[in-house]
């Protein structure tokens, strides 16, 4: 039976090495690393009339030996199979931009079609994957829209769809809304070394703000993309 609105969700939430507020350097990222915090990816699931990935995560994308292939591989398809949803099942993995952390896991879904922007699909110049133009759908109700300035191949994927339960506009960002603190302070990720554009990274950012109701971003927890108050909101306890 075919679904009303394509499903959301979330597979694996990505991590962040990096806030606004930190600087870069071997210590904060040795302390992190001990954290266990590798910097992977957001994976989301999109179920329609098609089963669609976004992004395949990759944590510690600056490790490529055997062991870390293994270890990332197994820890998405073990958080896939909790899903209820076996690797060979997917048929389409998107994937936002050439950034390991976001395609490292691509080898787990040989079955399944591999997308990219036309402008990453000119730059890979391999066979193995299909471009997809800005605005085309890829299932029902999913659809790819450029977004430069993370890099200048960059794509999204906006879903007309339900988000645990909730029927909403969700946009599956990538790096074009790295994560929620980001956002709410109007910065942009510079710290890859193919960085684009800073203009057009912030229109991509707020043009998806526009789009959706949910952003995905591409490293950290869903977040609702309704206006902040102007003003704090203070809350007094009823005896005052």
């Amino acid at each position: 039976m075919p679904l009303e609105y394509p499903r959301v969700k979330v597979i694996k939430i990505g991590t962040l090495r990096l806030e606004p507020h930190e600087r870069p350097g071997p210590t904060l990222f040795g302390l992190k690393g001990e954290l266990g915090i590798g910097g992977g990816s957001t994976v989301t699931l999109v179920e329609s009339d098609r089963v669609v990935l976004v992004d395949t995560g990759f944590d510690f994308e600056e490790c490529g030996d055997e062991t870390n292939r293994k270890r990332n591989a197994e820890i998405l398809e073990f958080a896939l199979r909790s899903s209820g949803v076996a690797p060979e099942t997917v048929d389409a993995v998107f994937i936002t931009h050439w950034h390991r952390d976001h395609f490292g896991n691509l080898s787990l879904f040989p079955r399944a079609e591999h997308l990219v922007s036309v402008p990453l699909w000119e730059k890979l110049g391999r066979p193995g994957f299909r471009p997809v133009k800005d605005g085309e759908e890829i299932a029902d109700g999913v659809k790819v829209i450029y977004t430069p300035g993370h890099t200048d191949h960059h794509a999204s994927v906006l879903v007309a769809g339900r988000l645990a339960g909730l029927r909403a506009r969700i946009a599956v960002a990538g790096d074009a809304v790295i994560s929620y603190s980001y956002f709410a302070q109007g910065k942009i990720w510079r710290h890859n070394a193919d960085f684009y554009d800073h203009r057009q990274a912030l229109e991509s950012q707020t043009r998806l703000a526009e789009l959706s109701d949910i952003i995905i971003p591409g490293h950290g927890v869903p977040f609702a993309t309704a206006p902040r108050p102007k003003k704090p909101l203070v809350l007094k306890h009823p005896s005052c």
